[in-house]
């Protein structure tokens, strides 16, 4: 076999082991290429990614830096560079390297989506737009085509442009059928009606078919939620039970790990001066809880407001803490107190440097990350002068929005599985009591049920709680067109509703076992 047809064989074998997500054996298989053929910059790039989709950013980042030193300008390795630094939130780095790739080649397209999604979750949403209709006007295979429009369609469902989003969804799905992740978008945005529906109808057809783990987890969910949609809890049930499944299996939560940890952060605080003597710079609302509820509608309501902006979901302070504390064992044996500022203030530092990037004009910064309720002591240390709101929901109707959901994140791998789900619960309920004893009065608790039912003296509740002046716009979070990145992009688009209270009722049977877990009366 002449060194061409070697060169691409092992090429075909690595990208299908990077496809079917065996990412261990497309690291190890790209390794040993790399070494034979050391010029191959491919497999550089091929092996780098796998590396990062473990978690290993920094050696596929060493990776493509070696890359570079042989070719400083192949673009396939900057734009990679970028992407692994801007999944890390790495986001001034991440913007320099698709630009640096796009000077050299103003048609790259892959950089043009890079930049038009990056700038979307930095809420650019007119600088993200550019950068994909640049994209789209481009001449492009069919590939480039899907990948454009799955961004544009993303872009036009979390400013609330839903005709548009479908549109192009819709457009994915004759480009290429099995791509599901458009049919799971559609379903997000989609009302439907009766089991004829003709989008449910295909989404089972497909489901017929012969599809690999990730397609057939993303139909599902979205089975379930459009039989949830006609009031068929059993199908709907059934359907969300099949996708968790897989989910399940993928991201093999362990429950004993975040275990230990609750218990670690309890006794790294119990003896807390609550002195906060780190000097405050810029105003900041976090807003956690679980997952599912009602962080986004708080942020929808206090985003309306004239002094406050809504940076969404930021991961800054969870990678900041893991990185800096959390990853050295020993700092968990401590006392806060015993701490050394400079460490907390490089927390500080790093967190405020990530924020800049909005460069927001209000007063306030919502940082809407749920799962930051497990970082509140380190929040009233680090950042004194914040504002923490914490939102509660009945404990069965969250946790099942939450089982129902695809987030496909690990950092939310607890959902996949009743007894895992029932567990993060009980865990996060308990140091919640935790943070409200160690802090009283400096952590808002913001009922979901209640601001439904009494919409108008909560916010102003709310509202007072954080130093805000009245305003009537937030009154009207469903009219606020900040852009929302969450599964629930599409319920926050319409005026409040009760419907979602009490809705883990219809499955009652089916969650019978929760029930038991959480204690729930």
């Amino acid at each position: 076999m002449r060194n061409k047809e070697v060169l691409q064989s092992q090429l075909v074998i690595l990208i299908n082991l990077y496809n079917s997500k065996n990412y261990h054996e497309a690291v190890r298989k790209g390794k040993i290429l790399i070494k034979k053929f050391p010029n191959q910059i491919i497999f550089y790039n091929a092996t780098a990614l796998s590396l990062a989709a473990i978690n290993k950013h920094s050696e596929g980042l060493k990776i493509l830096k070696d890359a570079l030193n042989l070719q400083p300008n192949n673009i396939h390795v900057l734009n990679n560079i970028g992407l692994i630094n801007q999944n890390i939130q790495n986001t001034k780095i991440a913007r320099e390297y698709f630009q640096r790739a796009l000077t050299l080649n103003k048609n790259f397209i892959e950089a043009l989506v890079n930049l038009g999604n990056l700038e979307l979750n930095e809420k650019n949403t007119s600088k993200a737009e550019d950068y994909l209709e640049r994209a789209l006007n481009l001449d492009s295979t069919k590939e480039s085509e899907e990948i454009i429009n799955m961004a544009l369609g993303n872009l036009n469902q979390q400013i609330g442009n839903f005709d548009k989003a479908m549109s192009n969804f819709k457009l994915i799905n004759k480009i290429n059928p099995n791509n599901t992740g458009a049919d799971q978008s559609i379903s997000l945005i989609h009302k439907y009606k009766n089991n004829e529906d003709v989008h449910l109808k295909q989404m089972e057809t497909k489901l017929a078919t012969n599809l690999d783990d990730e397609s057939k987890q993303k139909l599902y969910f979205a089975l379930g939620k459009a039989y949830e949609d006609i009031n068929d809890y059993k199908k709907s049930f059934y359907y969300s039970k099949e996708g968790n499944k897989i989910a399940d299996r993928f991201f093999n939560y362990n429950l004993d790990k975040d275990t230990i940890l609750f218990n670690q952060l309890k006794k790294l605080f119990e003896k807390n001066n609550k002195e906060h003597n780190l000097k405050p710079e810029k105003e900041i609302i976090f807003i956690v809880g679980m997952p599912r509820s009602g962080t986004s509608l708080a942020e929808q309501i206090l985003s309306a407001h004239k002094d406050v902006y809504g940076a969404g979901e930021l991961s800054y302070l969870g990678d900041s803490i893991n990185k800096n504390l959390i990853d050295d064992q020993k700092f968990l044996d401590n006392e806060i107190n015993k701490i050394k500022h400079v460490k907390l203030n490089k927390i500080k530092e790093e967190y405020y440097e990530n924020i800049r990037s909005f460069k927001y004009k209000e007063k306030f910064l919502i940082d809407k990350a749920p799962l930051n309720f497990k970082w509140i002591g380190f929040i009233r240390k680090i950042f004194p002068n914040s504002k923490i709101i914490h939102c509660v929901r009945d404990p069965m109707d969250v946790c099942y929005s939450n089982f129902k959901n695809s987030f496909q994140s690990s950092s939310l791998a607890f959902c996949y599985d009743i007894k895992k789900l029932g567990g993060f619960y009980k865990l996060y309920e308990d140091l919640m009591i935790y943070w409200n004893n160690m802090f009283p009065d400096e952590i808002y608790n913001l009922s979901y049920e209640k601001i439904i039912n009494n919409q108008e003296v909560e916010t102003k509740n709310l509202l007072k709680f954080c130093k805000l002046e009245w305003d009537l716009n937030c009154l009207s979070p469903h009219k606020n067109k900040k852009t929302v990145a969450t599964a629930s992009l599409a319920q926050i688009r319409s005026p409040i509703y009760k419907s979602s209270i009490k809705k883990w009722e219809n499955y009652a049977d089916e969650l019978s076992e929760l029930k038991k877990l959480i204690n729930h009366n």
